[in-house]
């Protein structure tokens, strides 16, 4: 008995520090995740390429020119969109507060109650001269965002790197790795995972994207006929979220709602744009996500829910972008990890 406890406390502990490690080391792991993830989804399309008699080398060239070429020139052109709706966000918070003045009946008293401690505390400053004023400058959101793109730069380059050796030298490793494996049933475990992985990963993700950017598409010629304001950029932000399941679209509903309420004075006109998307999202939800889910494995939605949620927690917004990806990659290990197979279960059966 003492034995099994002191087994399952090491197990915890070792659990945890994987947890810790995972956290403190976000900055290198994330590029290295996104790399995998993507190496992953391209794979196949660099063998089809090396199978046409075109190197290795470079197929993943081309496939990659192709795929940042896409990327940076829908980057490039909603830029400008974007910084702009950026800058307008003090007036959308000063319309929102306006909106929902007449919610707070206690506003006037709060606000003529921070007038008078304002106030007082001027003629403390004034009258007592050793009291010194101290001004905190706060860098705002601005310089967070600033910040976060210098770190999205130079991680993203480096995942570029590495998805580049990933695709011309990472069959190569995982067939040195198979053959350093002690026994046969070891390297026929570990080739199977390795295939299913990257058949389920590739076949869910480029279904997913497909079916995101025909919601963006869709949702963005919506908007244009009903004058919405950047239609081109709301979609794309819309085919963005809906990657994040069940918290992407409510998310679309709330930005929309905001657009809305500082472009529009109707109600009938603020209520238009996320009422029409609710309402697409559900047909869209209803009919053409089952056939989506079909076509890989069937994810328990608690499950999910609960992974985003941590995911987010461990690693924010990327976390909560990668967590679905890495659920499936996740699962295609129980699947085939004998010791793995009740966890297997709990995620999700296979419908294949």
């Amino acid at each position: 008995m003492d034995a099994n406890k002191a087994n399952w406390a090491t197990k915890t502990i070792a659990l945890l520090a994987i947890l810790y490690t995972l956290q403190v080391a976000r900055d290198v792991m994330l590029p290295i995740t996104l790399a995998l993830i993507f190496a992953l989804l391209l794979a196949p399309a660099v063998s089809r390429l090396q199978t046409l008699g075109l190197p290795r080398s470079v197929g993943a060239v081309c496939i990659m020119t192709i795929g940042l070429s896409t990327i940076g020139v829908g980057i490039y052109a909603l830029a400008t969109p974007a910084n702009e709706w950026l800058q307008r966000v003090p007036e959308a918070v000063d319309v929102l507060r306006n909106q929902l003045s007449s919610v707070n009946t206690d506003s006037t008293n709060v606000d003529a109650a921070s007038r008078s401690i304002d106030s007082l505390a001027k003629e403390f400053s004034a009258s007592d001269p050793q009291i010194t004023q101290v001004v905190i400058a706060d860098a705002g959101w601005r310089s967070e965002l600033g910040e976060i793109a210098k770190n999205f730069g130079v991680y993203g380059t480096l995942s570029i790197i590495l998805l580049f050796f990933l695709l011309t030298s990472g069959h190569a490793l995982i067939k040195r790795f198979i053959h350093s494996l002690p026994n046969q049933k070891d390297k026929a475990t570990v080739t199977q995972i390795a295939e299913l992985a990257q058949i389920q990963m590739s076949r869910y993700l480029l279904t997913i994207t497909a079916v995101n950017a025909a919601v963006g598409s869709i949702t963005a010629i919506a908007l244009w006929f009903a004058d919405f304001p950047d239609p081109a950029l709301w979609g794309a932000i819309a085919a963005l979220l809906r990657f994040i399941p069940y918290l992407g679209v409510s998310m679309t509903l709330l930005l929309f709602t905001i657009v809305s309420a500082v472009t529009y004075s109707n109600p009938a006109a603020i209520l238009a744009a996320p009422l029409l998307y609710g309402l697409f999202t559900a047909f869209t939800g209803q009919f053409i996500d089952p056939f989506v889910h079909g076509l890989r494995f069937s994810l328990n939605p608690i499950v999910v829910f609960l992974w985003i949620f941590f995911w987010g927690w461990l690693w924010g917004a990327p976390g909560v972008l990668l967590a679905v990806p890495l659920l499936t990659l996740f699962q295609v290990v129980c699947q085939h990890t004998e010791r793995l197979l009740p966890l297997a279960h709990i995620i999700g059966d296979n419908n294949e």
